[in-house]
């Protein structure tokens, strides 16, 4: 069964009907510089996608258009939610990344991805190594937010901590995404995460955040967030 032309143009008449003007300047206003059509909230986008992978998720790809947002949103959901194999998986995550603009596209993309099994998610961190030093924010944010989403697992987390330290773009989008998951790898395995912190290998911004996010965290104690204040630049 293929996804027609006339069906795609279904799904922008489906984005008007639920358009939410109020959501979308509210959006707009956490989403610096980029404009959304319509106003759909997330939720109603991830149930739109369940029901194009039910449908035809390779016939909606071949159809559907980098004409808006809410587009480029509902064809992140459905490459990372369709049911296929991680070769064709990973190519068509290749093909999408150049369309991230924005963090709520990047981490919304990220939190979709779910792995049936060791060999996929082994697949999907090879093709994430090299996107840590990515000069592209997007691509750079795409890998941390993964990381932190999917890979702060003992058997990942010394790579993963490696990798983080080596970030070096000053892409505040990027930043911030490391800031979170080196807090996210703290909150889970402090012991393992502390000498990250006391190396004062990461740059400023990105230290610095990391510490207030952890001691933001209800999960870590009062005398480890205080203790964490000496290791700020």
């Amino acid at each position: 069964m293929s996804f027609s032309p006339e069906e795609y143009k279904e799904l922008l008449a489906e984005f008007r009907r639920c358009a939410d003007e109020a959501y979308k300047k509210f959006n707009e206003s956490l989403i610096p510089g980029t404009e959304t059509a319509y106003g759909v909230r997330l939720p109603k986008l991830r149930e739109m996608a369940k029901d194009v992978i039910r449908r035809d998720a390779e016939g909606f790809l071949a159809v559907s258009r980098a004409g808006s947002y809410e587009e480029i949103l509902l064809r992140g959901l459905v490459i990372a939610g369709m049911k296929t194999g991680i070769s064709r998986r990973l190519e068509l995550v290749s093909a999408f990344l150049p369309l991230i603009d924005n963090w709520a596209v990047c981490d919304s993309f990220c939190s979709t991805f779910r792995f049936p099994n060791e060999e996929e998610k082994q697949r999907m961190w090879e093709f994430l190594r090299p996107l840590f030093l990515d000069s592209r924010e997007f691509f750079a944010r795409f890998a941390a937010v993964m990381l932190l989403d999917h890979y702060v697992t003992k058997e990942y987390l010394p790579e993963g901590l490696s990798l983080l330290k080596g970030v070096r773009s000053e892409a505040y989008y990027v930043q911030m995404a490391v800031a979170w998951a080196v807090s996210v790898c703290y909150v889970k395995f402090p012991a393992e995460t502390l000498p990250v912190l006391q190396e004062r290998v990461l740059p400023p911004f990105t230290q610095n955040k990391s510490i207030q996010k952890i001691r933001e965290s209800f999960r870590v104690g009062k005398a480890d967030k205080e203790m964490l204040l000496q290791y700020k630049l």
